[in-house]
């Protein structure tokens, strides 16, 4: 494969992630107007839609809306005196035959040309979407397996619409009692992270996301940590297996056997490993042995506990650094899946 191929899938593929560090460390700032307007456009039967109501939040100001403007016969919505809320990023969100549409606001360039937000016809067919990967990065490291899961669901519908289920869009199941919680969040093709609740289904730890799928490519990601003692047995049923599911692990350091897994490669610069689970499988069942090789901040804090010397304080990226890590390793899996699949 000529490096030029990929890279270009490499991106494609790290796109998601780059967009959630990008949105985690609030890059891009709007830029002070008089005026914010946009369209509101519906993609199933391509017709502006009218009498939308449109809200306007700043995500340092939580999910309330700071301001609210409807759509006229054409469609179109206007905001004036945005310059109050110039400083921080902002999405504008549309409620549309049971389901919100999430716009982010994150750059210059997006109030210089104006937005639309395109809005979809509803649908429970479940047939019009498909799980088309699934990757599960685990991190081992001073009694605690950090786990982040992504699953990429493609809604190929035509015309497009958008998948609702009340009952659940994305069913899983957790492979033990998490530490201390657990968080979910679902990224459609607009890029921006949406935390979610998902309902409980039952006891063993099943959950339901019910949050629309809409057309294209969404990303559902769970983030959590186990209890670690090596050698440690990792089982995960897989309510809705995808076409591919993957591991990936720091490499150096961390050892994954089991039945149905394959080693696909590592990636050069990092080391990272991945691995490919055998196909139709309900349920991942590896042993994971040894440790990650500590981080530059967790051996600079332990330095200096050591040395009777002040306490690093981790500084607000260094405290997300699983999640960076996570999204690195996603990236990264990704990379490998494209270089080594058929």
């Amino acid at each position: 494969m000529q490096y030029t191929r990929w890279t270009s899938n490499l991106w494609r593929a790290a796109r998601p992630a780059a967009v959630l560090i990008t949105t985690i460390f609030a890059a891009g700032t709007l830029l002070p107007a008089a005026s914010l307007e946009g369209t509101v456009h519906n993609g199933t039967t391509n017709q502006p839609v009218a009498g939308a109501k449109v809200d306007f939040i700043q995500l340092q100001q939580g999910m309330t809306p700071v301001a609210t403007a409807d759509t006229n016969p054409q469609g179109l919505f206007r905001f004036e005196g945005v310059e109050a809320f110039a400083g921080s990023p902002a999405m504008l969100q549309v409620e549309y035959a049971g389901a919100t549409y999430s716009q982010p606001v994150i750059s210059p360039q997006t109030l210089a040309s104006g937005i639309q937000i395109l809005v979809y016809d509803a649908s429970r067919d479940k047939s019009i979407v498909a799980l088309k990967e699934h990757a599960i990065f685990l991190r081992p490291a001073a009694g605690e397996l950090l786990v982040i899961e992504q699953i990429s669901i493609e809604n190929h519908s035509n015309p497009p619409r958008t998948y609702i289920n009340p009952e659940g869009t994305y069913l899983f199941t957790l492979p033990g009692e998490p530490r201390d919680g657990w968080q979910a969040s679902i990224e459609g093709s607009a890029g921006m992270p949406i935390p979610q609740s998902p309902k409980p289904l039952g006891g063993n730890n099943s959950f339901a996301v019910t949050y629309p799928i809409r057309p294209g490519e969404s990303n559902v990601r769970l983030q959590y940590s186990l209890d670690y003692q090596a050698p440690f047995q990792f089982t995960k049923p897989l309510n809705q297996p995808a076409e591919q599911t993957h591991i990936v692990t720091p490499g150096i350091g961390v050892q994954l056997s089991g039945d149905n897994l394959t080693a696909v490669g590592k990636e050069p610069t990092t080391g990272f490993a991945a691995y490919l689970i055998a196909s139709g499988m309900s349920v991942v069942d590896l042993t994971v042995s040894g440790e990650a090789l500590a981080t530059q901040a967790e051996e600079q804090t332990a330095g200096s506990e050591e040395s009777g010397g002040l306490v690093v304080i981790p500084d607000a990226a260094t405290d997300r650094r699983w999640l960076i890590l996570s999204a690195l390793g996603l990236i990264l899996l990704a990379g490998l899946v494209y270089l080594y699949r058929d």
